[in-house]
């Protein structure tokens, strides 16, 4: 193969015949490309007065000077003058003119034709005559300051005698304009143009995007061990998405420095994605979720509590529990935070941190002009973010203020401004930013395709080759026909394929081409390219077609299959090279090197080694810590210590694992407002409770039985309710409400009743075992259980008999086996015998019963007498569950039921119960199965 760059340097060695001093240009079509030219000048000691550079560099030289004073123009503002002509006189887009898709739309239409001197077409359709109406409009509002493209590449068509001598290597044009440009220079100078093919040494197809890449760094590893610099690697692909983020992730995880485009550019970055999201907040509402996500990142300012940032810890709980919150007016709910509560000090600071960010982003969208936007956006930046803590944040921030400062610009040329014309001039400028990473000519080189051309380097490597990638389909744009654009679909496919056979033909030694058989994202096949189908058929020595084209090259040692990551990673393929695309694949043949059942203790990782310690136990029941057995640590278990729940026993039993985290570690899940569109069953039993609570405390201070009254206490907790839950949605709870209050109506006739029977109650929400309530105890031989609790109601009869009542707004399936000989539903619950327990302090004739409150349970009641067999049967199943907790036993077994459970469910019921169904013939818990099964 005729490499290119020799004939360049022959041209250069012609054009200085006369003296080495003669001043030289060579127009080439990339930034690397130019690169290598500079290199391969200094190395023949032609370096001096010559020149390198492609056409946007030969503009930046050459056309300012002719154009002085005015300057380019900015996308962004060409974008704001569309906007303002939309704004004025919208024409057929009329409809649509306040969207800000279609200023975006018809600014990037437009600045395509800002290359164009003199954009016309015959017949245009509407919509590209009113697309040319609006072009007219907006540049003659900015060509006072501005000039265009194509004036840009008419004033450098003028000054090409500044250049010297011109040599035009590989011409490449983007547009109608630069063609010209490039037409002007070769009538000039020497045009080297060299042959392009698709010639790759090897093909290399995997199962997705990421094996493609996986091998295409172990492709680089064995090129660097074979000593070829990487700077004469190059890497293009044939989309941004996914190949750029792939790229980044594993060159970076392999540690082979590359430069190229970033992978997230300012705008993916949280100082602007943090500006953004305030400007797209609803500044009347403050939605919590929102600016607390916002918050979250770090870069906000959080309010402050003497002098020091509250946690978002903190601001969790406080607008979650305390004062649940979403938005708009639920926000001066923490202006009504008794100075006697705990969070009083912290609400005070948020509701002030809230409205004075309300205040400050309606300054910015409410501002009269845009140089008011632009200091009212600074001063943002100013107050309510951050100070920098790396260099990149700091660019980051000085960036952004720039881009802020700049928007002063848009008086006389921009609409008056808005929220959404704020948020997108912000935007817009926000998104230009794309910088490199590494180091320029350092590394190997990553690019899209279309960066490879005019390159020379010692190994090419083009990856995505498959077909819908490239070529990548082009879609008609209505508002630029090829008529006006001067480009045509032929033309656009004619490009690529040639930035295609570039990029391919840069490899002087190695030219490899890669492509998926499938798409990352879902389970569509993907065929070769089009125009890599005959390189395929060369490399197998037959015909290839894209329907057989695996079986057509199976055999062929050139064309190499790399079946799937896992067989990648544990069997090395001397064709791509042997080394490991990254630590973790060294790890997986470390580990796929003995057998399954030796592996633990093979990796000297810690971490690893854990790993598969707790999937060794939880899979082959072994019960450690990994699985609930807590025995080596027992003495850290501090539960029966203090009085202790009876209804938390009941967890444990129903589930140790659950009770271990809720109860032990004191895991709970915070529940977000947002979320919460209508009332739960635990909140609707709450209430129902509260209720009846206040009415009959009010009832035992003398009060009449009155259902009247009974309305007036539900109408004060429901409304209290409400006010606490601002994501309920108000017909779900009008509907709601009414069936609490019916199921009221329906209970004060029972309790009629019951108190015509001659019950008459006597306390409500009686507390025990905490703080100066009276305590109550069980004996276990040498140990003893304290209880604490509060019991609902408790009533005394006219015959002397005491009764105990637990309120229940369920169904009483689970209840319904609940005798005087099965007082504990064996073993299940422990409620209604250690209340009664408490009762037995106050009468001897003692019966504890569970009340359905509500016309899901019928109003029916459950419960039995308190006998000295009850007491003991209570006291013998309080023995194992006494007897495991303080064993440290917390196996894995959770509840069946199909209500939520957080925790849980944060963790994974189905891997919790593999790991329950595992643990056979555990001796610890041995007594557990029997009693409560497998």
């Amino acid at each position: 193969m005729t490499y290119p760059l020799g004939v360049v340097a022959g041209a250069v060695a012609t054009a200085k015949t006369a003296s080495p001093l003669e001043q030289l240009t060579i127009v080439v079509p990339t930034v690397g490309s130019a690169r290598d030219v500079v290199r391969l000048m200094a190395r023949a000691g032609a370096i001096a007065n010559t020149t390198a550079l492609p056409v946007s560099q030969l503009l930046t030289r050459l056309a300012p000077p002719a154009l002085i004073p005015r300057q380019p123009l900015p996308y962004p503002l060409l974008e704001a003058a569309i906007q303002r002509v939309l704004a004025e006189a919208p024409g057929v887009f009329a409809d649509v003119a306040d969207e800000p898709i279609t200023a975006q739309a018809l600014a990037s239409a437009t600045w395509e034709l800002t290359a164009i001197a003199n954009p016309t077409m015959d017949s245009p359709s509407p919509l590209v005559a009113d697309l040319l109406r609006i072009y007219r409009a907006a540049t003659d509002r900015l060509t006072s300051s501005y000039y265009l493209q194509h004036e840009a590449y008419t004033a450098a068509a003028e000054r090409l005698d500044q250049l010297g001598a011109i040599i035009v290597y590989h011409s490449v044009a983007d547009s109608r304009a630069e063609q010209t440009l490039l037409n002007e220079l070769q009538q000039r100078g020497e045009t080297i143009e060299p042959t392009v093919d698709v010639t790759p040494t090897q093909i290399i197809h995997t199962s997705d995007a990421d094996d493609e890449v996986r091998a295409v760094v172990r492709l680089v590893r064995k090129h660097l061990a074979n000593g070829v610099p990487g700077h004469r690697i190059g890497i293009f692909y044939g989309s941004d998405d996914p190949y750029l983020p792939l790229l980044h992730e594993h060159l970076t995880a392999d540690h082979i420095a590359f430069t190229g485009p970033e992978c997230h550019s300012l705008v993916d970055r949280p100082t602007a994605r943090a500006l953004l999201g305030l400007l797209e907040l609803d500044h009347d509402t403050m939605p919590r979720r929102e600016l607390f996500t916002l918050l979250a990142e770090s870069v906000l300012q959080r309010p402050d509590l003497d002098v020091q940032p509250i946690s978002q810890r903190r601001l969790e709980r406080l607008t979650r529990d305390d004062e649940p919150i979403v938005g708009g007016t639920d926000w001066e709910r923490l202006t009504r935070v008794g100075a006697h509560e705990k969070h009083h000090a912290t609400a005070v600071a948020l509701h002030t941190y809230i409205r004075e960010l309300q205040t400050d982003l309606r300054a910015i969208v409410n501002a009269p002009d845009w140089a008011t936007v632009a200091e009212h956006l600074t001063a943002l930046l100013a107050r309510y973010f951050r100070a920098p803590t790396s260099d990149t944040a700091a660019a980051d921030l000085a960036a952004i203020r720039a881009d802020c400062v700049s928007l002063a610009h848009m008086d006389g040329i921009a609409p008056a401004p808005t929220a959404a014309r704020v948020l997108d001039a912000v935007t817009v400028r926000l998104t230009a930013h794309r910088g490199m990473h590494g180091d320029s000519g350092a590394g190997v080189t990553i690019g899209p395709i279309a960066a490879g051309v005019g390159r020379d380097l010692d190994v090419s490597i083009v990856i995505g080759a498959a077909e819908g990638i490239i070529p990548t389909p082009r879609r008609d744009d209505p508002l630029l026909p090829p008529e006006l654009a001067g480009i045509t679909a032929r033309d656009h496919m004619e490009r690529q394929r040639l930035a295609f056979a570039s990029a391919v033909s840069a490899g002087r030694t190695e030219r490899i081409v890669t492509f998926p058989r499938g798409n990352l994202r879902g389970g569509a096949e993907k065929v070769p390219s089009r125009w890599l189908i005959p390189a395929m058929a060369q490399l197998a020595g037959r015909d290839v077609n894209v329907v057989n084209w695996q079986r057509e090259t199976e055999n062929c040692p050139a064309i190499v299959a790399v079946e799937s990551f896992d067989v990648a990673a544990q069997r090395a393929d001397d064709r791509i090279g042997a080394s490991a695309a990254s630590d973790t694949e060294w790890r997986l043949r470390e580990l796929a090197s003995v057998p399954a059942n030796r592996r633990r203790g093979t990796l000297n990782d810690p971490i690893i080694n854990l790993g598969m310690a707790m999937r060794s136990d939880r899979l082959n029941g072994r019960f450690t810590r990994f699985n609930g057995n807590l025995s080596t640590v027992k003495d850290l278990i501090t539960t029966f210590d203090h009085p202790v729940s009876p209804t938390g026993l009941e967890l444990w039993v129903q589930s140790p694992y659950q009770y271990f985290l809720e109860h032990i570690l004191r895991l709970r899940a915070l529940a977000d407002p947002d979320e919460i569109a209508q009332i739960d069953a635990l909140t609707r039993g709450t209430l129902i409770h509260t209720i009846l609570e206040r009415y009959v405390l009010a009832t035992i201070d003398g009060a009449e039985l009155d259902v009247g009254r009974l309305h007036l206490v539900a109408q004060e907790v429901l409304d209290e309710a409400q006010a606490d839950s601002p994501g309920w949605l108000e017909q779900l709870w009008a509907k709601d409400r009414g069936t609490i209050v019916r199921d009221l109506d329906d209970w004060f006739g029972h309790d009629h009743i019951d108190h015509a029977g001659g019950w008459q109650p006597t306390h409500a929400e009686q507390s025990f075992g905490t703080g100066t309530d009276p305590e109550v105890s069980l004996t276990l031989g040498d140990h003893s259980i304290r209880f604490r609790g509060q019991i609902d109601r408790i009533d005394r009869h006219s015959g002397g008999r005491i009764r105990v009542t637990d309120y229940k707004t369920g169904k009483s399936d689970k209840y319904r086996d609940l005798t005087d000989l099965t007082p504990t539903n064996s073993g299940l619950q422990f409620q209604l015998p250690v209340y009664g327990l408490f009762a037995r302090t106050l009468g001897d004739d003692v019966e504890a019963r569970y009340w359905f409150v509500t016309s899901k349970g019928k109003f029916g009641s459950i419960g039995y007498p308190i006998t000295d067999d009850v007491i003991a049967t209570l006291t013998d199943d309080m023995d194992l569950v006494h007897r495991s907790i303080r064993a440290g036993h917390f196996p894995p077994k959770i509840e069946d039921t199909h209500w939520e459970l957080p925790v849980i469910d944060l963790l994974g019921r189905a891997g919790l119960r593999r790991a329950w169904a595992a643990l056979e013939g555990v001796d610890e818990i041995a007594d557990y199965v029997r009693k409560y099964g497998g």
